[in-house]
């Protein structure tokens, strides 16, 4: 997936976070969220977001991030190729991993195990940020069949993230390394090369993903051919001609304006995208859009068109956009801090079950802050934010007489 592609399709997701520790702090506060830190990395489990349902059995934030810890041993302790790449990755930056049973959305059409997401980074100063998503397909899975998908998406774009190339790389020479690094994880995992599985995705990497790449090395590394011809490619000397290959092509200028072309028919598509779900009288859609202006993915950040699709969806009842207004005034996030708006829309979405909300609204009336004092009923509030696992709830509780 080329990364323009990709940021959009993450502002649709429903992963949607600023930044990834950003993310991880966020997430410690929902309900059912679990996080810790594995190897050096850092692994967090969402739970299936209320009301929202699939045609397949979703794994449970444990169990999804469980599955990623025990892939992400795989790796370290079976493919010491990628194991090696992930450590110089950490060495960079913060290596994250999110189990996200809400991804990818339900308008794609393809079944999609992961994604590397690189818009997630800290754009200041040299250290970034390493996120790679595994949905609710790849939650389902073994240890052992994953383990080879975070070795594309995370290690491999990961490689390409730390080397600056994402943005200045035709998709499908991304995807032609990315596939070698798993490969590399297939054959360290003893996968079967007999499988017909095995045998599709060696025709795909070369047939198609490393086409012009193995064009370009008969012509200008003819030795290097030799590296594909047996069973188990040499990954690492193959990979070697590869990069040879990307200075080739950026030093030509083909690469750049291929990738130019590709991201102006992509703004294109975003803008023909965004312009659909304006017109849609959707809430979920309202909020997604909010969200798209409110992180700035696939545009530039605009709080005011944020507030503004917040706003709708929140008057249409959308809990979670409830939540936002509520965040807003509270905050006086870009509008004067208006703590009795504050409080009705804090009121509003915990009537509707949004844990945070409920934490809010209750705090609210301990204090009497934009609301009546009523220590009882925000008491009731609080304990049942901690019940659905806020954090801050169940501390609060501790104080209250």
């Amino acid at each position: 997936m080329h990364p323009v592609i990709r940021q959009f399709l993450t502002a649709l997701c429903t992963v949607l976070v600023a930044g990834s520790m950003t993310a991880t702090k966020a997430l410690s506060d929902a309900a059912e969220v679990v996080q810790f830190s594995h190897l050096g990395v850092q692994i967090v489990g969402k739970p299936l977001p209320d009301g929202v349902f699939y045609d397949i059995d979703v794994a449970s934030a444990t169990d999804g991030a469980e599955t990623v810890r025990a892939a992400l041993d795989i790796l370290y302790t079976r493919s010491p190729f990628n194991a090696r790449a992930i450590d110089r990755l950490k060495a960079a930056g913060k290596v994250i991993i999110i189990y996200d049973p809400a991804f990818p959305p339900r308008e794609l059409t393809k079944i999609t195990i992961a994604a590397f997401l690189p818009d997630f980074y800290q754009k200041d100063g040299k250290i970034r940020d390493f996120l790679a998503v595994v949905g609710r397909f790849g939650g389902k899975w073994s240890p052992r069949e994953l383990a080879p998908v975070l070795a594309h998406e995370l290690t491999g774009h990961g490689i390409q993230h730390l080397r600056g190339r994402l943005d200045h790389v035709r998709e499908v020479d991304l995807e032609c390394e990315a596939y070698l690094y798993q490969e590399n994880a297939y054959q360290d995992l003893g996968f079967d090369k007999d499988d017909r599985d095995m045998i599709r995705f060696r025709q795909t990497l070369e047939r198609h993903w490393c086409a012009d790449f193995r064009t370009w090395q008969i012509k200008h590394r003819p030795e290097g051919v030799a590296y594909w011809d047996k069973l188990h490619p040499d990954v690492p000397r193959i990979l070697d001609d590869y990069l040879a290959y990307i200075d080739a092509l950026k030093n030509s200028g083909f690469a750049t304006r291929a990738v130019a072309r590709a991201r102006a028919e992509q703004n294109k598509l975003t803008a023909d995208r965004l312009q659909q779900m304006a017109a849609s009288s959707d809430p979920e859609v309202q909020f997604q859009l909010a969200l798209v202006y409110a992180r700035g993915l696939g545009v530039e950040a605009n709080p005011a068109a944020a507030r503004t699709w917040f706003e709708k969806a929140a008057e249409a009842n959308h809990p979670r956009a409830q939540y936002e207004m509520a965040r807003i005034y509270w905050q006086g996030d870009g509008v004067p801090a208006d703590k009795t708006l504050s409080a009705q829309w804090a009121k509003a979405a915990a009537n509707n079950d949004v844990p945070q909300a409920a934490y809010l609204y209750g705090a609210m009336l301990v204090n009497g802050d934009g609301v009546a004092r009523d220590r009882a009923e925000g008491r009731r509030w609080i304990e049942k934010a901690a019940k659905a696992g806020i954090g801050k709830a169940s501390e609060a509780l501790k104080k209250l007489p």
